[in-house]
């Protein structure tokens, strides 16, 4: 009852902040806004059709705008800047939260208009994506006809109406590369030859003092129900420096920093602590030379994915599954998945809750244990030894 007394005042409150905005009438030609304003595994999923989109005839000529998330912004401008005329870029938790920025903001956004407005999102929401589209002044608003997971029933049938054109969208459970794929595909009524996600990153081992053999250890994520007990890292961690005398290099973002200043590392130099102290594209140099990657599920499983990595572990506890986890074989069979002993007993149930909610809020990550995680990298890497590959690592 209170979650939902605070939804109500919340979207009141976008409401009169909406109605303050005032569109600009001007719509340049030939001018494209695309908005990206989701987070970083989004944005990796999603970033290898921009050229795609970038190169078709019918968008010849036009200047791109970029609206993103500012989360992602170094990565981005790495990868795909010289893409874009303009970037604008959001602060999405300060956009849900202060009313201030978010008419600021949107002020910004709809100062001017443009011929076309694209929002690639499947999973689209009311006041973050569609309630901004309906406020830029566009010939063309298109957007995914999308699904509910999201957004309400009659939210979507009400925002269905702010956009001029809805790429069609199978109503079965997608990886989001796919998904991407789809729409894209949609769009440009062509087929569209990218198989798998891609990011060429500089290797930066060097430059933070790593050890020749290491291995990253991921160790944040969006909420807390996502991340296994750091305590269970460091026994992993521990095996892991002892049977295969690799490095542990622990990364995650500024909590996890925190998290890790009261935590024995020891001084024997097994575990190096990273958190907190690399950019994004930083983080992508560091994992480039990795041997192998254990994280929690959130985008660095993405990010290795993407920069080819063959050793790649996730502990997981349900979140969009058959969406996010696990990775098709055709993109990747790097990837390893560790799931909740409830998923592992019935895994199609999991996809398709996932496709019509997005997750299972019940399920305890702590419940996965490291002596199930050790057995899955044992596993991949004696059989990779097996097959020839790194024999210096057989136990």
């Amino acid at each position: 009852m209170i979650r939902r007394l605070k939804n109500l005042l919340r979207g009141f409150i976008y409401f009169l902040v909406n109605r303050l905005v005032r569109s600009s009438p001007e719509i340049p030609d030939k001018s494209l806004l695309l908005i990206r304003i989701d987070f970083i595994g989004d944005y990796i999923l999603f970033r290898n059709f921009i050229q795609a989109l970038r190169d078709d005839p019918q968008y010849g000529g036009y200047r791109f705008s970029f609206l993103g998330n500012s989360f992602w912004r170094d990565l981005f401008e790495k990868l795909d800047g010289q893409l874009f005329d303009e970037v604008i870029w959001l602060d999405l938790a300060k956009f849900e939260r202060n009313p201030f920025y978010r008419f600021k903001k949107l002020r910004q956004v709809t100062s001017q208009g443009y011929e076309v407005v694209l929002s690639p999102v499947y999973s689209r929401d009311f006041w973050n994506i569609d309630s901004m589209v309906k406020l830029i002044s566009a010939k063309e608003k298109i957007g995914s006809q999308g699904n509910h997971s999201n957004i309400s029933r009659w939210h979507k049938k009400l925002s269905d109406k702010y956009y001029t054109k809805l790429i069609p969208a199978t109503q079965e459970v997608l990886f989001e590369f796919h998904r991407n794929q789809e729409f894209f595909q949609g769009l440009l009524k062509q087929g569209i030859q990218i198989s798998r996600p891609e990011i060429q990153a500089r290797p930066v081992a060097a430059d933070f003092g790593l050890a020749e053999d290491y291995a990253v250890f991921f160790i944040g994520g969006s909420y807390k129900a996502k991340k296994w007990g750091l305590n269970n890292f460091m026994a992993v961690g521990d095996y892991l420096s002892d049977s295969y005398g690799l490095q542990i290099v622990l990364c995650g973002g500024p909590l996890e920093q925190r998290e890790l200043r009261g935590h024995p590392l020891g001084g024997d130099g097994r575990f190096i602590n990273l958190a907190g102290k690399t950019s994004l594209w930083e983080l992508a140099g560091v994992m480039k030379t990795a041997r192998l990657m254990l994280s929690n599920d959130t985008m660095a499983p993405h990010l290795a994915a993407a920069l080819g990595k063959d050793k790649v572990f996730v502990v997981y506890r349900g979140t969009y599954y058959g969406r996010c986890i696990p990775y098709p074989k055709q993109i990747s069979d790097g990837v390893h998945v560790i799931c909740h002993p409830e998923i592992q007993r019935d895994p199609l149930a999991y996809k398709q809750a996932s496709n019509a909610y997005g997750y299972v809020n019940q399920l305890d990550i702590n419940r996965i244990t490291p002596e199930r995680v050790i057995d899955e990298i044992d596993e991949v890497l004696r059989h990779q030894a097996r097959a020839g590959e790194r024999k210096r690592y057989v136990a």
